[in-house]
């Protein structure tokens, strides 16, 4: 049977009223220390509160920005069927790719600092080297890849395309070390076909059987296939003249001699 609680028990306070108690004569001893720290708390949340709002409103600003800027990517070019009655057009596509690229610059100038800033200067790199600018892509893609973390959804098309960007420069051995980083991204497949498209590009003898191993190993990896298959195909075909060359005429078979 449990024992019986006598009466100075019930009247003696528990530990948790004892504590308490404590607390409270310590904070009626201290109330303007307690003033200033509860003080500096609720200004450093306030402050914190501020800058994540601030960062959210550039981020928002940023993003915005953006959007404008890859929007110019789908204007018509002036003359072409697709342009509806009152659209702004571009006089050529020259003309559209240059209010792109400004526009993106604009973008990560003036919103420094945010997601959409980066995102800009990946887009930036991807539109320069579309427009054969491999020297400033090969630049901005390196930037890019140099601040952007390890989550960023252009990382891996950033590296593929530094990779063609120093191809396009005659810079092989660096274009193949930057292609083999490939794997960093569990792209083992498209770092393998990169490898292979260099070697057939060299001209090395074994190019096309890496390509062919490429498509086997890689079957269920469609469009490393189709690529590799596509180079095999442009591989079979015959080579064109270079600069200065001309094709040998075709020779004439004889005519048959007239009968007598």
């Amino acid at each position: 049977m449990a024992e019986k609680i006598d009466r100075k028990q019930l009247k003696r306070p528990d530990e948790f009223q004892v504590v308490a108690g404590r607390a409270m004569e310590w904070v009626a001893a201290r109330q303007k220390q307690v003033a200033i720290i509860l003080g500096t708390v609720a200004v450093v949340a306030l402050a914190a509160w501020a800058l994540a709002a601030w960062r959210s409103s550039r981020e928002n600003k940023g993003g915005a920005a953006l959007s404008e800027a890859l929007e110019l990517q789908s204007r018509p070019v002036a003359g072409e069927a697709a342009a509806q009655p009152g659209q702004e057009t571009f006089p050529t596509a020259e003309d559209r790719e240059k209010a792109v690229i400004a526009a993106l610059e604009k973008v990560r100038a003036g919103h420094s600092g945010t997601t959409a800033a980066l995102t800009a200067l990946a887009e930036k790199g991807f539109h320069e080297l579309k427009g054969a600018d491999a020297a400033g892509a090969e630049k901005d893609l390196r930037e890019f890849l140099g601040s952007a973390g390890k989550g960023h959804p252009l990382r891996s098309f950033a590296q593929d395309s530094l990779g063609y960007a120093l191809e396009a420069q005659g810079k092989l051995d660096e274009a193949r070390a930057e292609f083999e980083k490939l794997r960093d991204y569990d792209l083992a497949a498209r770092a393998d076909f990169q490898a292979a498209r260099l070697a057939l590009v060299q001209g090395k003898p074994d190019a096309r059987s890496q390509l062919e191993r490429v498509a086997k190993e890689y079957a269920k990896e469609l469009d490393v296939v189709r690529d590799a298959n596509l180079r095999l195909e442009l591989a079979a075909l015959p080579a064109f003249p270079t600069a200065g060359e001309t094709q040998p005429t075709p020779v004439a078979p004889p005519k048959p001699a007239k009968k007598k």
